[in-house]
């Protein structure tokens, strides 16, 4: 049963809680620049974003956003009717859909409960990073909304027509009006003007039940209120309703156009008490814009991590949203634990690491190593809580996804090599030899490769296939390697390093395709080969996972990229190579914006043509039109990789070090939290040049088409030379063919 929340006692009022990550100040970087984030970026379905247009801190735990019943996996469709606002939100998430929790609808009049009964046309929408507002037309009514870390405050303008003001919870919705409830309760106190309710979750992308508490606290008395609990109606309090039973509660009170109504929310995965707690110590008062101003400062700090000159406010528009949404996700809800555990770092929505290892966390490393390295301290206590760290980690609960491998072990790994500050090895270590001796799947333990028809750990949906995972664990295994030979671990690292050659395992010599011979393919148990066409599968569109996971042979035969002299020998030799990613490229065969893919262009730098590296990085960054993502915009994963190629790098896996291609503006400064900053010069910059002549490293030309972390991180300029035609730059006589032109 869910406690009475009458006795809670205040704080004092203390300064609006920022997460750790927004806190940190950014030398030199202009003010004002969250006014240049769009949140309409993004917003579309069908492979353009999926994201929300509601405001959120940085890494920030509550993200309240308007709700629509129909639109993307988030729960939003520009120009639909709005039914509420939500309070939490996953961010340009694909496949099953996960929060949308907790539905406030303002209204006018008798209360009506059903989410599809009170739809309403909305018009004057203001969208940014530190509020959102909307005219909800139906009811004439102003809504707004501004985040704090945990907390969220409201302003709700009701007309002044003669009909009772009235708000609306629904406690167990969640995206597009589902029913996602194992249980809840609600509790209204109307003396204090406050709501407290818990739903048990349940349907959401991770199929563990969790327990989620809101507390919702007006700035005045309900005049009437009531609760309904599937049929049965109550006046003011539903002890736990059985799952599958709606539970709504409401309230009214007398509207004056002039005097706006004031609510503040506050969200918990611990419970009610912290949530009132949290409540208090994020918005102690009942200032609107100064919470609203707090915000938009830290957003401030955030984007200034990285900035960019040289080019119009649309491109700055673009650039400045894209850093927005990637530093949403993960949240940080280190204070949303018990006492006893709040000095221990807690990150929280992964979802997942697959999509966010290969360029989120590197952004990371460059511009946030404190949150990093609190990343793996959180990924080290989950570990030590449960005995393990999964791919998936949301809404506080593990989830051993079939994506790929134990991305865990990439992230942990990426940290090590690139030098993150800050992190406990001897703690963090054991996480990915857990991993790499218990939870790879028997047959890879045992044969070195997973079969087809082998089961996934995943308990609901068989992501796991044979190509794609068995190239993922081998990866896995490098990263293992490197983690046990930083502790000194020689036999695991022995015996780890040989097991990440196991992609050969599934490498079938004799297939061939287009002409080319070679490919990754599913293998049985007894050995075999499975028979399928190495253009069979995911082509960006069409969900068709045979057997690979958003793949095809095309695709995961460029995967290895801890093996890639390997990888390069087994297709034929660096002349052959070049030609065959040619083709891949040139005929569609690679889904350049997917996770899998995210690196292949880039490979063409690995084997002496960074001419082709930046012909291919300008054609990947064209997919990125004004207003969309080319796909899910995962959790920071597609935002990143943006930020990267449009400020010339891009993060080499396996290495410390980045990619060079030309940059789309004259200038960019990554400002560090070293308190140094790296600038990136292209002093003739102008569009259409996408090709390098020249590179030099504080004055001293460069002998590679790459810069290492701790080049960047010690601070410095790179001047690069462009030209609108393909170059001999750094070019390998060894990597025939001619260069490609646009």
């Amino acid at each position: 049963m869910l406690r009475t929340v009458i006795g809670l006692t205040c704080t004092a009022a203390i300064a609006l809680a920022l997460p750790a990550s927004a806190q940190e100040p950014t030398a030199g970087a202009p003010a004002g620049l969250h006014l240049l984030v769009d949140p309409r970026v993004g917003l579309g379905n069908d492979n353009e974003g999926d994201t929300v247009p509601g405001p959120a801190l940085p890494a920030g735990s509550i993200h309240p956003s308007p709700q629509t019943l129909t639109g993307n996996n988030a729960g939003y469709e520009p120009g639909a009717p709005i039914s509420g606002f939500a309070q939490l939100h996953t961010q340009g998430s694909g496949g099953r859909t996960t929060y949308g929790t907790f539905l406030i609808s303002p209204q006018t009049g008798e209360p009506l409960l059903a989410e599809a009964e009170h739809l309403s046309p909305a018009t004057d929408e203001v969208m940014g990073p530190a509020n959102y507002g909307v005219t909800l037309s139906r009811w004439n009514i102003r809504a707004e909304v501004t985040p704090a870390a945990h907390a969220a405050l409201y302003r709700f303008t009701y007309p002044d027509d003669g009909q009772p003001a009235t708000m609306v919870f629904d406690i167990t919705r969640k995206i597009r009006g589902e029913l996602a409830s194992a249980g809840a309760e609600v509790q209204l106190d109307p003396k204090r003007g406050r709501l407290v309710a818990r739903v048990r979750a349940r349907s959401y992308w991770n199929p563990a039940e969790t327990d989620i508490w809101l507390v919702a606290q007006l700035d005045r008395k309900p005049t009437r209120w009531g609760v309904a609990a599937g049929q049965q109606s109550t006046t003011a309090a539903a002890g736990e309703v059985p799952g599958d039973t709606p539970l709504v509660a409401w309230w009214q009170f007398d509207a004056d156009a002039d005097e706006p109504v004031l609510l503040k929310v506050a969200v918990s995965f611990t419970s009610a008490d912290r949530a009132a707690e949290l409540l208090e110590q994020d918005i102690p008062g009942w200032d609107f814009e100064q919470v609203a101003t707090k915000a938009g400062a830290a957003w401030d700090r955030e984007l200034g991590r990285i900035t960019i000159d040289g080019v119009d406010r649309a491109e700055q528009r673009r650039f400045y949203t894209a850093m927005f949404h990637a530093a949403i996700q993960p949240r940080d809800r280190t204070l949303d634990q018990p006492a006893v555990r709040r000095d221990e770092p807690y990150w929280d929505d992964y979802y997942t690491l697959w999509d966010t290892y290969r360029t989120g966390f590197p952004l990371m490393s460059l511009i946030r190593p404190s949150a990093y390295a609190a990343n793996v301290a959180s990924m080290v206590r989950t570990f030590e809580r449960y005995g393990a760290a999964h791919t998936a980690f949301i809404a506080g609960r593990n989830y051993h996804v079939g994506q790929g491998g134990d991305e865990v072990d990439n992230v942990l790994g990426e940290a090590l090599i690139r030098g993150v500050p800050g992190i406990d090895w001897q703690a963090a270590v054991p996480v990915a030899l857990h991993n790499a001796f218990e939870e790879r799947r028997p047959r890879y333990l045992v044969d070195g490769y997973f079969a087809v028809g082998d089961r996934s750990p995943e308990p609901d949906n068989q992501r796991a296939k044979s190509g794609s995972s068995t190239v993922a664990f081998a990866l896995n295994d490098f990263y293992a390697s490197r983690l046990a030979l930083a502790r000194g671990r020689l036999d695991d690292a022995a015996a780890l390093i040989n097991r990440s050659t196991s992609w050969r395992k599934v490498w079938n010599p004799a297939a061939t395709s287009d002409g080319y011979s070679g490919f990754i393919l599913p293998r049985h148990a007894d050995g075999t080969f499975q028979d399928i066409d190495p253009k069979l599968g995911w082509d960006g569109v069409t969900y068709d996972n045979v057997g690979f996971y958003e793949g095809t042979a095309w695709v995961y035969s460029y995967a290895m990229l801890h093996d890639l002299s390997g990888m390069v020998d087994a297709m034929g030799g660096r002349a052959r190579f070049v030609q065959r990613l040619r083709h891949a490229l040139d005929s569609g065969l690679i889904d350049i914006t997917n996770e899998p893919s995210f690196a292949t262009p880039w490979l063409f730098s690995d084997v002496g043509r960074p001419d082709l590296t930046s012909y291919w990085a300008d054609r990947v960054f064209q997919r990125f039109t004004a207003n969309a993502y080319p796909g899910d915009e995962d959790n920071g994963a597609m935002s990143s990789h943006y930020i990267f190629n449009r400020i010339g790098l891009f993060p080499k896996q396996t290495t410390d070090l980045y990619y060079l291609h030309a940059p789309h503006q004259p200038q960019s400064v990554i400002r560090l939290e070293n308190g140094r900053s790296f600038t990136i010069n292209a002093a003739n910059w102008a569009p259409g040049r996408i090709y390098i002549t020249s590179a030099s490293l504080n004055g001293t030309p460069l002998t590679a088409p790459f810069v290492s972390q701790g080049d960047i991180m010690a601070g410095g300029t790179l001047d690069l030379s462009l030209s609108d035609q393909p170059t001999t730059w750094l070019r390998d006589p060894a990597a025939a063919g001619e260069p490609q032109r646009p």
